[in-house]
C-alpha cells in the first residue's frame, strides 16, 4: 500500500505539474523573436537604442507585465501589431525570452 501511494504522488508530481515537466523555452522563444519581432523591435538588449518601437527589454522592464500577459497579449489580436500565427507555446516561449530581460 505504501508504494502504491508513493507511486501515484510521483505521478501526479511528474504528469500533474506540467507547467515544471513542459517548461518554456527561451531559447526558441529567442529565435522565434528574432523571426517574428525583429523587423519592428529591437529583440536583444545588446542592440541597445534603435529608431524602432519598444525593445523587448523595455517590455520587459515595464511595470505590471508579466509573463502571463505577455502571454495574453501575444495569443489576442491587436490593431498595432500584426497578428502572427503563434501557438500558445511559441508565445510562452517568446514570453519566457523576454522575461528573462527583466531587471
Amino acid at each position: 500500500m505504501r508504494i502504491s501511494t508513493l507511486y501515484l504522488s510521483a505521478l501526479l508530481v511528474f504528469f500533474g505539474g506540467s507547467e515544471t515537466i513542459f517548461a518554456q523555452n527561451a531559447e526558441n522563444g529567442k529565435r522565434l523573436s528574432e523571426r517574428w519581432c525583429s523587423p519592428c523591435h529591437a529583440v536583444s538588449p545588446v542592440q541597445g537604442k534603435v529608431d524602432k518601437p519598444r525593445s523587448l527589454e523595455s517590455i520587459a522592464n515595464t511595470e505590471n507585465v508579466n509573463f502571463d500577459k505577455i502571454v495574453s497579449f501575444l495569443l489576442l489580436p491587436h490593431a498595432r501589431m500584426p497578428n502572427f500565427p503563434l501557438s500558445r507555446k511559441d508565445a510562452g516561449d517568446i514570453a519566457a525570452y523576454i522575461s528573462q530581460m527583466k531587471k
